[in-house]
């Protein structure tokens, strides 16, 4: 019986390109000063030996497990946006060999499994969440994805959308194509791109001088509850002639009222969404939305979650933005004119 074929260890891998074992450590780690032509050789011999990292054996050394946890909120699993966020997450910890643990409620109160992780990244924090408290004052690295709530302590850094920036993007596009009474469906002000939504709103409405327009929808509030508010807002005498709704879905639940109500998506109410998805893009008529970065939105938490693992203390406190789109579909096609009525 032939005998196994040896592991390529990071001293063939050394040797090879006739560095130091610790020259070759740190290269591949992406640490330490060396020529772009060091790190090259080492990352060719590395290549042509075939040669795998020790997770194991690493993380003995660093005392670390090498995961990290993943929190969302409550009634937020079921929605595109998070789903994106998780796997843009996942994809750059893979390119830092690290395994993701998705946190759900159930981990409230279950502080020996979170004393496992390495770090930690909390997307969305919601207003008097423990878990959220738990983690941003304990001893282990948090990232936050979004702006955590007033009066806990900072985290190590922070991902985040300009949401007033993002509502005032739909509202400037609402306006050009004719519409002048905006109605807004809001979240829940427990987080901050809901009261984030709601500033920018209502800053845009006093600029363009008309009146506000808002109902609440919460992730988990009923369908029934969502249509029974379009439908109070489209019999008004003053009825809104365009709608922005959010969280993701309810858009979908505004263009069912509006054609029960006699009227025309796109032409006699335009429709956006602040959060895209699938269903959006193939609805009918497709509304308009927002794109918000959700998978780079993951990929930037977790860089950052990654960098302070690494020790990277330069980027510790930092605030990276993650740009968010508009994305234009027929839903706001423009307010039809007396001519063409």
């Amino acid at each position: 019986m032939d005998s196994p074929t040896p592991a390529v260890t990071l001293q063939d891998v050394a040797d090879a390109a006739g560095v130091s074992r610790a020259t070759a450590s740190l290269s591949l780690r992406g640490k330490g000063r060396f020529s772009a032509e060091t790190r090259q050789r080492i990352e060719d011999a590395a290549r042509d030996l075939g040669y795998v990292v020790n997770v194991t054996a690493r993380n003995l050394r660093t005392a670390r497990s090498g995961a990290v946890g993943l929190y969302v909120p409550d009634h937020t699993l079921s929605f595109r946006y998070y789903m994106d966020v998780a796997f843009g997450a996942v994809e750059r910890a893979a390119e830092s060999d690290l395994l993701v643990t998705l946190m759900p409620t159930a981990f409230r109160g279950r502080s020996a499994i979170t004393e496992q992780l390495d770090g930690f990244i909390v997307v969305d924090p919601v207003d008097g969440d423990p878990v959220v408290e738990r983690l941003l004052t304990g001893r282990r690295p948090v990232v936050s994805g979004e702006h955590v709530p007033a009066g806990l302590p900072a985290p190590w850094a922070t991902a985040y959308g300009d949401h007033v920036a993002g509502m005032r993007m739909l509202l400037d596009h609402l306006w050009e194509r004719g519409a002048r009474r905006p109605a807004c469906m809001l979240p829940d002000p427990s987080m901050a791109w809901g009261r984030e939504m709601a500033e920018g709103y209502a800053a845009w409405c006093a600029e363009k001088g008309v009146s506000e327009q808002r109902v609440l929808g919460w992730f988990d509030t009923t369908m029934d509850r969502v249509r029974s508010s379009f439908q109070e807002l489209l019999a008004r005498d003053d009825r809104p002639d365009s709608i922005v709704s959010a969280p993701e879905g309810m858009a979908l639940i505004a263009v069912e009222a509006i054609r029960a109500a006699g009227l025309v998506v796109g032409r006699d109410v335009l429709v956006a969404s602040y959060v895209d998805s699938d269903a959006l893009a193939v609805t009918d008529p497709p509304v308009t939305s927002l794109d918000l970065g959700a998978r780079q939105m993951g990929r930037q938490t977790m860089d950052l979650l990654a960098d302070a693992l690494e020790g990277r203390v330069e980027r510790r406190g930092s605030a990276v933005e993650v740009p968010i789109s508009l994305v234009v579909r027929a839903s706001t096609a423009g307010i039809r004119t007396e001519t063409e009525e």
